[in-house]
């Protein structure tokens, strides 16, 4: 299943009993209703994109609720209220979730995932973080190996966090690419890899579950991986003709929205350093659009990725040796 996209959650049966806070795993708790303590509604339209893990309009890993919901006649639902704590002390509603949702603290799969990155051996640098108060993704990026393309460009390794609040995505990581030149981060499900686990009580040992990922980051596998993706690039030095822009966006970039399709056009057509028509430029016009925006959602990544495999799509069907 791709990481990228929402996703229904699978439910299952299974108890909560005994889950403590240890593993960053919330337990739902009693209904307490302080008198100074006044709720807000969250805004995930947009977030400014902080540049240190604590920055931005949200904490990312700010103190957390997990209380079930009542109703004034003293009726208590089987449905829990996820409530995340503002520097203002007010709580904003992250989601509504089943009793059977595993909700686990940003801050418990970024210890995990610092201790990924110590031991792959490879040196990380922080690129970005994202938190609008339900979803989560925190971005490193490493050059300790990295591929040139065929037109002179490097490309290298980014590794996501991902979790959310509101059964809108997994929790887990990614591994996928960027270029050095423009810093452009490059998601792409079919040449990226990564762990990820749904949120459901039958994923209660994710520790050890996303700890045995460890090995993923080394040996061959990863490289293996940044050839593909390199490879692929490599396909993408044809002139973008008129057919092959409207083949491109009728079949393979079709979810793009329009908005965001007309943006990454008038990139392509007055920015200089795209002057040579390539499809390499569109591809980079594209995700320098959607990677560097002033303002960032959710769709930002999701979009990025349909937009890279998609133009990949079409340079591996239109490519000619």
């Amino acid at each position: 299943m791709d990481p990228y996209n929402e996703y229904a959650q699978m439910m299952n049966g299974a108890q909560s009993n005994g889950i403590s806070q240890s593993n960053g795993i919330i337990p739902a708790q009693p209904i307490v209703q302080p008198a100074n303590i006044t709720n807000e509604a969250v805004v995930v339209d947009s977030v400014d994109i902080p540049q240190n893990v604590n920055g931005g309009t949200f904490d990312p890993f700010c103190e957390i609720d997990v209380l079930p919901l009542g109703n004034t006649d003293g009726f208590q639902s089987c449905a829990r209220n996820v409530r995340v704590k503002r520097e203002s002390g007010k709580y904003l509603e992250a989601g509504i979730v089943s009793p059977k949702y595993l909700l686990i603290k940003n801050k418990a799969i970024n210890d995990k995932c610092n201790i990924i990155r110590d031991e792959s051996g490879l040196d990380w640098e922080h690129d970005r973080i994202f938190f609008d108060g339900k979803r989560y993704k925190n971005v490193f990026r490493t050059q300790s190996i990295q591929r040139e393309l065929n037109n002179g460009d490097v490309a290298y390794l980014i590794f996501t966090e991902i979790n959310s609040y509101d059964q809108s995505s997994p929790a887990g990581w990614r591994i996928d690419f960027m270029i050095q030149v423009c810093k452009n981060g490059m998601l792409s499900a079919r040449h990226g890899i990564g762990k990820s686990f749904a949120h459901t009580m039958s994923n209660v040992d994710w520790e050890q579950e996303i700890m045995t990922a460890t090995a993923t980051l080394r040996g061959d596998g990863i490289v293996r991986r940044l050839d593909s993706f390199a490879n692929a690039c490599g396909k993408l030095q044809a002139p973008l003709t008129i057919e092959a822009l409207t083949d491109i966006r009728k079949n393979h970039i079709n979810k793009l929205p329009a908005q965001r399709y007309g943006e990454l056009l008038d990139k392509f057509h007055n920015k200089p350093e795209y002057k040579d028509g390539r499809l390499w430029d569109l591809m980079q016009a594209g995700t320098n659009t959607l990677w560097h925006k002033d303002k960032i959602t959710k769709a930002s990544f999701d979009n990025n990725a349909h937009f890279v495999d998609g133009m990949l799509d079409f340079g591996e069907k239109a490519y000619v040796s």
